[in-house]
């Protein structure tokens, strides 16, 4: 009788489990159906390409052509459509962006003093219901829950730099 009580125990704790899973994966792919900009930018004293700057949407990848530096809250780009991107490629940098960012202010991931004079990486995430945060931050200086996403992100950024 026990072991029946145990088998029905773990069953019904498994299906729980399953059922909480199906929700999960449910709120995060509505969080991710916006567009996330994403790249790097140079320190002040940069002359030239200071910043490589890409958007990705629910359909493609584009690349800022003017090199813009990211320096107000919101990032207005040139942005062009990168055909010899593939977009299953990239896509992961939505899929992937940790739910905790989202509870962030704008600004910089766990460095308040940070400035954009000594460069860093640029998350953007907009989407249709009215969600707009932008964060930066530096490749030693962050939130122990983008160490995953920081070495995708930098993964993702070298492939595109190379096409």
């Amino acid at each position: 009788m026990k072991k029946l009580n145990f088998i029905l125990s773990l069953s019904l704790i498994l299906i729980l489990s399953g059922c909480s899973s199906d929700d999960d994966n449910g709120n995060e792919n509505t969080q991710r159906n916006g567009k996330l900009i994403f790249g790097w930018f140079a320190d002040s004293s940069c002359s030239g390409d200071c910043s490589t700057i890409y958007k990705i949407d629910a359909e493609n990848i584009y690349r800022d052509i003017d090199y813009d530096y990211p320096e107000n809250t919101f990032f207005e780009g040139n942005f062009q459509l990168m055909n010899n991107a593939n977009y299953q490629d990239f896509e992961s940098l939505l899929t992937e962006l940790p739910n905790e960012i989202f509870n962030e202010p704008n600004g910089y991931l766990d460095c308040s003093d940070c400035t954009n004079e000594n460069g860093g990486f640029y998350l953007e995430y907009e989407d249709d219901d009215g969600f707009h945060k932008s964060w930066r931050f530096r490749n030693a200086i962050y939130p122990d829950y983008i160490e995953n996403y920081r070495s995708l992100l930098l993964d993702k950024l070298a492939e595109l730099n190379s096409l």
